[in-house]
C-alpha cells in the first residue's frame, strides 16, 4: 500500500495505528520510495523491528506496545495470558539492544498483569499503547518549541 507519510495535521507519521492492524512505513525504502506494511500480528510487528522496516529507538517501543495489542486483540481466548506472554518475549527478542523496546514492553507488562479478562486487557493495552505514543509526539513537539525559543 503506498499512501502519503503525513497525518492529518501534517506531521510526518512513521506509522498508523487502526485498533485491528498497524501500518509501518518501511523505512529501509527511504527516500526513493514511500512503501506501508499492514501488520496483524504480534509477530509480524517483531519482524518488521528485526528486519528494521522500523527504525529509531521511540518508534521501536511505540511499534512494540502496539504489536502486545494485536495479541491481545487476536489472542485465542483458551490460554489468553499465555499468548500474550508469549508476544512479549517475541517483540522483546526483535532488537535486544533497543532500550526503549524493553522500557515499551515493561509498561505493558505491567498495565497486562492487572487485567482480569481478555476485554480488560484489550481495552487497558490499548490505551496504554496509545498514550506511549502521545507521550513521544508530546516530547518531539515540546523540544521543536523550545528549539524556536533558542
Amino acid at each position: 500500500m503506498v499512501s502519503t507519510a503525513n497525518d492529518l495535521n501534517g506531521q510526518a507519521v512513521a506509522m498508523r495505528w487502526h485498533g485491528d492492524r498497524l501500518e509501518l512505513l518501511d523505512q529501509r525504502l527511504l527516500p526513493g520510495e514511500e512503501k506501508w506494511l499492514t501488520t496483524q500480528r504480534a509477530s509480524e510487528v517483531a519482524q518488521c523491528i528485526t528486519d528494521m522496516v522500523v527504525r529509531g529507538a521511540p518508534a521501536i517501543g511505540i511499534t512494540a506496545a502496539y504489536g502486545v495489542v494485536l495479541a491481545a486483540r487476536y489472542a485465542g481466548g483458551g490460554d489468553w495470558q499465555a499468548e500474550i506472554k508469549q508476544a512479549i518475549r517475541g517483540l522483546a527478542a526483535s532488537r535486544p539492544t533497543a532500550v526503549n523496546l524493553f522500557w515499551a514492553l515493561e509498561r505493558m507488562e505491567t498495565v497486562f498483569h492487572g487485567c482480569h479478562s481478555l476485554a480488560e486487557a484489550l481495552e487497558r493495552l490499548d490505551a496504554e499503547a496509545r498514550r506511549i505514543h502521545e507521550e513521544d509526539v508530546a516530547g518531539n513537539q515540546a523540544m521543536a518549541d523550545y528549539a524556536l525559543d533558542v
